[in-house]
C-alpha cells in the first residue's frame, strides 16, 4: 500500500524535466574508502575535476586524499594521498587549495614557537599525477607569542579567479587598532602587490562579514562595527556597515558607510559585477537586529563610491502569508534566521539575491537514575527566498521556494541546497518529501526521509516557479548532497551522491 501511494504521488508530480530542456547523466557507480567522504569539490580544468577526500575515522589526523575525474564521462582518474611535505622536520597544516587558470595551489601553516611566528606556505601541485611541485615556499607570517592566539590566516578568491588574496589577521588585542596585511598572488603563485593597514576601530567592536577581489586584484571588505556608547540611540542600531575598499596601485583607502534610513541591517552581501561597479543587496529588520522585514539594494562607482541606484520595499502582506498566517502576515510580522548565499548578476544590469533559512539548537538531557547526559543538535535548512532586482535599483519581486529540511546530529548532511545559474535563470537543487510538491500540499512536510526526491526548482526572470523531480533516491539507490555540487560551464554543472559504500556523480546539461 505504501509502495502504491509513493507512485500515485510522484505520477501526479510534474516530472517533465523535458519542459525545461534538462538531461541528468549518472557517472559511474564506485566503492567509497571506508571510514572517508568527499569534504569538497576544488574545482576544475578543461578537461577533469578534482576533490578532496577526508578520513572521518575517529581521533584520526584527518588524512586527505586528491582525487581526479574525468569530465566527460565522470570516472575516476587517479588518487593521491595529499600528504604535505615536512618543513624543518615539522608537520604543516592544512588550510585550503584551489584551482586558478588550471593551476592548482596549495596553502598551509604551522606555528613555529622557537620563532614566535604563525607561517603561511605555497606549494603547486602537478595535476596530472597530484604529485607536489618542489618544497613549499614561505609567502607570509604573523608575529605571535602565545600558539592559541597566533592570528589567522584566509584566502579570498579574485572574480575571475586569476588571482588569490592572503589575508592574515594579527592575534586578538582587545583595546588595539584593528590591523591587516594583505597579499595578491597570481596562478604561479608570484606576488603581485602586498600591504600592512591599520584601521582606526578595536578589535573588540570590528568584524569583517565578507572580502572580495576584482579582477584588477583590488581587495573590498564589508564590516560590520559597533557604535561607541555615546552614538548609541534607543531603537535604533547599536552598529553600523562599512564598505572598505583598498585600491593597490593608488594605495588608498576607502570607507563608505552602507546604511538605509534609520532601519536595521540584518544581512548584507556584495560583489563586482562585469562592469566592474559593486552591488550591495540584503535584508533589514524594522526593529531589531536579526528579523527580516523587507529587502535593500544599491549600487555604487568602485573608484569615486558614487551611489548610481538605490531602493528597499518591505516585504508584501500577500508574501508573508505564505510563511505565516493571514493575521499575523496582516500585522507584518518579521520572518527570521535568513542569510544571503548568492548575488547574481543579470543581463539586464539588475541582481538576484539567493538566502536560505537556517538554524540549530540543542538539547540535552540528564537521566534520572544515572546522572548522564545527552545532547541532541537539531539542524534546519528551510525556505529560499530569491529577490529579483531591477537595474534601478526596485524590487521587482520575491519569490519563495517552500522547503523544510530537519535532522539531528548530522550537521545537515542531505540537506540545504545547491545553484545554477543559466542565462537569467536560477536552478536550485535539493531534496524534498514527494508530498511537498503536489498541487493541493498545504502543510510542508519534512523533506529529508528515506523517501525523499532530489529535485530541480526553477526560478525564471519572472519569478515564475517550477519543480520537478530529478529522481527518486529509494529508486535511484543514491542520496544527493546539495552542499557538493560545482557548476562546471554556463549549461553544466555536477553533483555528488551517496548510499552507504557507494557513491557516483551526476552532471546536469542544461
Amino acid at each position: 500500500m505504501r509502495k502504491f501511494l509513493l507512485l500515485f504521488i510522484l505520477a501526479a508530480i510534474s516530472t517533465g524535466l523535458g519542459a525545461q530542456t534538462v538531461n541528468l547523466t549518472w557517472g559511474p557507480e564506485m566503492s567509497r574508502p571506508k571510514k572517508t567522504d568527499i569534504s569538497g569539490l576544488i574545482g576544475a580544468d578543461k578537461t577533469s575535476f578534482y576533490c578532496l577526500r577526508t578520513s572521518m575515522a575517529l581521533f584520526s589526523r584527518g588524512d586527505m586524499a586528491l582525487e581526479k575525474y574525468n569530465k566527460t564521462n565522470m570516472e575516476l582518474e587517479y588518487v593521491k594521498d595529499f600528504e604535505l611535505p615536512k618543513v624543518n622536520g615539522k608537520d604543516l597544516s592544512f588550510g585550503a587549495v584551489y584551482i586558478l587558470q588550471g593551476k592548482m595551489l596549495v596553502f598551509a601553516f604551522r606555528y613555529d614557537k622557537d620563532q614566535d611566528k604563525n607561517i603561511a606556505y605555497v606549494q603547486k601541485v602537478n595535476t596530472s599525477d597530484g604529485a607536489m611541485i618542489g618544497t613549499p615556499k614561505e609567502i607570509d607570517y604573523i608575529a605571535a607569542t602565545k600558539r592559541r592566539n597566533s592570528g589567522s590566516f584566509d584566502f579570498v578568491l579574485s572574480e575571475d579567479s586569476s588571482k588569490i588574496l592572503l589575508l592574515h589577521n594579527e592575534p586578538f588585542e582587545k583595546y588595539s587598532k584593528e590591523k591587516f596585511s594583505y597579499k595578491v598572488f597570481d596562478a604561479n603563485a608570484n606576488e603581485i602587490w602586498s600591504a600592512a593597514l591599520e584601521l582606526p576601530y578595536t578589535d573588540k567592536a570590528f568584524t569583517i562579514s565578507n572580502y572580495r577581489v576584482d579582477n584588477d586584484g583590488n581587495v573590498f571588505m564589508l564590516a560590520s562595527i559597533e557604535k561607541e556608547k555615546a552614538d548609541r540611540e534607543r531603537k535604533k542600531p547599536r552598529y553600523r556597515y562599512e564598505l572598505i575598499s583598498y585600491l593597490y596601485k593608488t594605495k588608498s583607502v576607502k570607507e563608505t558607510e552602507i546604511s538605509i534610513e534609520d532601519k536595521f541591517i540584518t544581512d548584507v552581501a556584495f560583489r563586482i559585477n562585469e562592469k566592474g561597479n559593486i552591488v550591495i543587496g540584503g535584508f533589514y529588520s524594522n526593529k531589531t537586529s536579526y528579523g527580516l522585514a523587507g529587502t535593500f539594494f544599491l549600487s555604487m562607482d568602485r573608484e569615486s563610491r558614487k551611489v548610481l541606484s538605490s531602493g528597499y520595499k518591505d516585504f508584501s502582506t500577500e508574501f508573508l502569508g505564505e510563511f505565516m498566517s493571514a493575521r499575523r502576515a496582516e500585522k507584518h510580522k518579521e520572518l527570521y534566521n535568513y542569510s544571503i548565499d548568492y548575488l547574481v548578476t543579470k543581463s539586464d544590469g539588475g541582481v538576484y539575491m539567493i538566502g536560505e533559512q537556517y538554524y540549530m539548537y540543542t538539547v540535552t538531557t540528564t537521566d534520572p537514575k544515572t546522572g548522564a547526559t545527552h545532547t541532541t543538535y537539531h539542524y534546519y535548512y528551510n525556505d529560499i527566498i530569491v529577490v529579483s532586482v531591477n537595474p534601478d535599483a526596485s524590487i521587482a519581486w520575491v519569490k519563495k521556494v517552500p522547503k523544510l529540511q530537519h535532522t539531528t546530529n548530522d550537521n545537515g548532511y542531505y540537506s540545504s541546497y545547491s545553484m545554477d545559474v543559466v542565462g537569467d535563470k536560477l536552478y536550485l537543487i535539493y531534496n524534498d518529501n514527494p508530498k511537498n510538491l503536489l498541487a493541493d500540499a498545504t502543510k510542508v512536510k519534512n523533506g529529508i526521509t528515506k523517501k525523499m526526491v532530489t529535485v530541480l526548482a526553477t526560478v525564471d526572470s519572472k519569478g515564475t516557479l517550477e519543480r520537478n523531480v530529478m529522481f527518486v533516491a529509494k529508486e535511484a539507490k543514491i542520496f544527493t548532497r546539495p552542499k557538493i555540487a560545482l557548476q562546471l560551464g554556463p549549461k553544466e554543472s555536477l553533483f555528488y551522491a551517496i548510499k552507504k559504500k557507494k557513491y557516483k556523480f551526476g552532471r546536469i546539461n542544461y
